[in-house]
């Protein structure tokens, strides 16, 4: 694995992300942003505003892992230090980057790191400059006992952002949220807000817009004792979590559902999709739409998409 090196976003998947000019192209193989030794992993991207592009990701070069970002312009031409800028290179392990743009050319990223012993969350914010705009080497957006990890994260719409994770500080893995505005200070409380603390296992959530500058989570779900389910629940931009206590059910099918996606509808709501295991031995897409008040628009436990 050694030597592995990060490529800019291949033409096909820029295409789909950021607004290129018809017939534009940047290197057959794709722009080089780190040839720095040893492996770097994990890439992330958003748009810089200007027809290019800001990655993350995670770096080997160091003693640990670490995490880096470069900037690559609309003509496919790399930006700031070259192999990338240093955005955490705390003791531990910092890894597993997300990424959005702060509105104003530059972005917000957040990762799970190791220098307290477990895993805490923590972000940085970073210009179109290639300039780190926060402490060094991060604000805490959680620091809580046991591990918090697998983030998910979206735009504030005021140059921060809200993020979700699965959290471990109780013995049991739950979902929690934190906003850190755009000066660096985290404004949920110390270490975020409790989204759903429900029996068994709570995991992996995903997060998108609810058009109020708050957020709408969704995660999979073991409370059941039997098989993972889908719930959501709303989250508003001052931190209160809205709907039914621990969330609403999106899907409480027979079978293991997971892997959930989710959007924003345009409308206040959110459209969620996930794999769908309730006819034994077969996956399925399944999706769900949520009205902004937390009732479900389609058929209970979701409309069939296709099968897998």
């Amino acid at each position: 694995m050694k030597g592995v090196k990060l490529f800019a976003l291949l033409a096909a998947v820029a295409s789909l992300v950021f607004a290129r000019p018809a017939g534009a192209y940047w290197a057959p193989d794709g722009v080089a942003l780190c040839a720095a030794p040893d492996i770097q992993s994990a890439p992330h991207a958003t748009t810089d505003g200007a027809g290019g592009a800001i990655v993350v990701w995670t770096d080997y070069r160091g003693a640990g892992t670490d995490i880096y970002a470069r900037r690559v312009n609309a003509s496919g031409t790399a930006q700031w230090t070259v192999n990338g800028i240093s955005v955490c290179a705390a003791t531990g392990d910092q890894s597993y980057p997300a990424i959005v743009s702060d509105g104003a050319g530059g972005a917000v990223m957040a990762w799970q790191d190791m220098r307290a012993g477990n895993y805490d969350i923590y972000a940085q914010r970073v210009d179109a400059s290639g300039n780190v705009l926060w402490a060094t080497d991060g604000v805490a957006l959680c620091a809580a006992t046991g591990n918090q990890q697998s983030l998910k994260m979206i735009s504030d719409g005021f140059g921060g952002a809200i993020v979700a994770w699965m959290d471990y500080r109780d013995g049991n893995w739950d979902i929690y949220a934190q906003r850190v505005n755009a000066a660096g200070t985290a404004v949920w409380g110390g270490d975020g807000i409790a989204v759903c603390t429900a029996s068994n296992i709570q995991s992996y959530p995903d997060l998108a817009a609810d058009g109020a500058s708050g957020a709408i989570i969704a995660w999979k779900d073991l409370r059941n004792g039997s098989n993972y389910d889908i719930y959501a629940r709303r989250v508003d931009y001052g931190g209160s979590p809205l709907w039914t206590a621990d969330g609403v059910a999106v899907c409480n099918a027979a079978g293991n559902q997971s892997a959930v996606s989710i959007v924003q509808d345009g409308l206040g709501g959110a459209i969620v999709a996930w794999d769908d295991q309730r006819s034994a031995g077969t996956s399925y897409l399944y999706a769900q739409r949520l009205s902004g008040s937390g009732s479900t628009s389609w058929t209970a436990n979701g409309v069939f998409l296709c099968s897998m």
